[in-house]
């Protein structure tokens, strides 16, 4: 009997002993362990993301505002348009009554100038009336100018001294126009006077 009270009281013993004793640290299950990596890498994300900084706008960028230019008046140059001559009567040879200024010294006209002459037949193939005008170049016999005046299709020939010359005219017609040329009347010959130039048809 006293054996077996002594078992007894020796499972007892065994037993508060084993309540008694320390709990050993319990494993985690999967799923506790997935939840807290997942807040782990939420944590993570939350502070890396308030670490960038925030990227401020900049303000829009102003345009210059137009100034408003007042127009300048430009000074006007006044040109004189050269008039053109009225319907001229058929085959008026006016050389010698043709000046510019009395202070060109190669204003005069052409018949008070020295020296060689020769006869030069001009011709009107327009169908304008013409106003032609001579300026001789200046030569040993001096300067001067002449004008020819011509009637449709017509031709006149007068005497002019020899030299080289500007020529410059006015058709006036069923088609105006300016006839202008350059040439030297150094012997006799003919000039064809055409809508805008000459024709100088002996050289």
């Amino acid at each position: 009997m006293k054996r077996s009270m002594y078992v007894l009281l020796s499972l007892f013993a065994i037993l508060a002993l084993a309540a008694c004793a320390p709990q050993g640290t319990p494993t985690p299950s999967i799923a506790e362990l997935q939840a807290i990596a997942m807040a782990n890498a939420q944590t993570q994300i939350a502070l890396t993301a308030a670490s960038i900084p925030t990227i401020t706008p900049l303000p829009p960028t102003l345009e210059p505002t137009p100034i408003p230019v007042l127009p300048t008046e430009l000074p006007v140059q006044l040109t004189e348009t050269p008039v053109q001559p009225a319907a001229l009567a058929p085959a008026v040879v006016t050389t010698e009554d043709v000046s510019l200024t009395s202070e060109d010294p190669c204003g005069g006209p052409l018949s008070e100038m020295d020296g060689p002459y020769s006869q030069v037949t001009f011709n009107n193939v327009t169908d304008g009336d013409l106003s032609l005008y001579l300026y001789i170049y200046t030569n040993e016999y001096g300067c001067g100018i002449g004008n020819v005046s011509i009637a449709p299709l017509e031709s006149v020939t007068t005497s002019v001294p020899q030299g080289c010359y500007d020529f410059y005219g006015w058709i006036t017609g069923p088609k105006d126009s300016t006839p202008a040329g350059y040439g030297c009347l150094t012997f006799d010959q003919t000039v064809k006077v055409k809508n805008n130039t000459l024709v100088f048809v002996d050289q």
